[in-house]
């Protein structure tokens, strides 16, 4: 019964709460068991209190009751999404100590961590260690690698790893093929991701709003913006709901197609509609009214994004303020240093 609440309160990170029965059951004379630690463990690593996570590790560990592979694994994947990698690492040796081998889980999140801290011939490395040790990786690992390696334009390496998990009988799901498809549109091969895309379709693999905004952004940078606004227009009949990220997109592509009065319709059709649109938006659009010499326009809409809740940051600030400074208007940008200094932005 006390591990049953003890896990359902630390879910929901009522980790004080939890602690206090899990001081009752001392109190009691009742023995926590691996549960019960497991449980406390999780809790603290959701909050954060990794520090107490790892004392009651220890604490265990001095009361001879064995972690699991579960226990480990909740500290692993905590202190490698911190960044913690060293920390992460050290667990290792004591799991296999404790007669528990790192399994499949494990090594995803050690390779999940060096992706994080943008440590992938580690991770590559981690990926090549669990093979050699017999441990088979699943989608979710390659789908690991396959995102990290995309994210640093390494699309050649990725693609044979989706071959790989193929060979192996492993279905990629959306979010591999996002991440493949994302690669492919930076690295400028836009119609290998449309080979993706078909892919997809013929595998029943439905793509996302995250798949859809990769080709949106390809479409714009390459000055397709009505090839982009027709497949906006398809993906919506579709069922798929664009985001913010999907209107920042195309907000852009026409700013930086010369089409501001356009990008102006968006961006007043997103406020009445009541979107929640963030700092990126208003950059965009501030960028793209200094750009056309709309100096006022702009600093009107700061003023409003502020009214809106919305604060404006270094780039919104840096935006504004070298615009002014080429069309001479010093006082105006000064001004604006004053108040950025005043906000403390000027640190970053």
């Amino acid at each position: 019964m006390y591990n049953t609440l003890i896990d359902s309160l630390c879910k929901d990170k009522l980790v004080k709460d939890a602690w206090d029965l899990y001081l009752e059951m001392v109190v009691k004379r009742i023995s926590p068991n691996v549960v019960t630690y497991s449980a406390l463990i999780h809790g603290f690593c959701i909050v954060g209190q990794l520090k107490e996570a790892i004392d009651l590790l220890n604490e265990m560990v001095l009361k001879n009751i064995n972690p699991d592979d579960y226990t480990y694994n909740i500290l692993v994947d905590a202190l490698c999404k911190e960044g913690k990698m060293k920390e992460a690492k050290s667990i290792l040796p004591v799991m296999m100590k404790g007669g528990v081998e790192p399994d499949v889980v494990t090594y995803s999140s050690l390779m999940d961590g060096y992706c994080l801290v943008n440590e992938l011939n580690n991770a590559r490395y981690v990926f090549n260690t669990m093979t050699r040790k017999g441990v088979t990786p699943d989608a979710h690992s390659y789908g690991i690698m396959i995102n990290g390696l995309c994210k640093i334009k390494r699309v050649d390496e990725a693609m044979n790893l989706f071959e790989e998990m193929q060979s192996a009988n492993l279905n990629p799901n959306t979010v591999i093929y996002s991440s493949l498809i994302d690669g492919l549109c930076k690295s400028g091969r836009v119609s290998c991701a449309w080979k993706l895309v078909d892919e997809m379709h013929y595998r029943g693999q439905p793509a996302n709003v995250i798949t859809y905004n990769s080709l949106l952004d390809a479409l714009c940078k390459n000055q397709h913006v009505d090839k982009a606004i027709a497949l906006l227009t398809k993906i919506i009949e579709q069922g798929i709901h664009p985001n913010v990220i999907t209107y920042n997109v195309l907000i852009d592509g026409l700013c930086k197609g010369g089409r501001l009065k356009d990008a102006q319709e968006v961006f007043q059709d997103l406020l009445i509609k009541g979107y929640d649109l963030n700092v990126r938006t208003y950059n965009i659009m501030i960028n793209g009214l200094c750009k056309e010499g709309s100096f006022d326009e702009a600093l009107a809409l700061k003023s409003k994004m502020e009214d809106k809740g919305c604060f404006p940051n270094v780039v919104t600030y840096d935006t504004l303020i070298r615009s002014l400074i080429e069309k001479d208007g010093n006082d105006k940008a000064k001004k604006l240093l004053h108040e950025m200094s005043a906000r403390g932005l000027l640190q970053e």
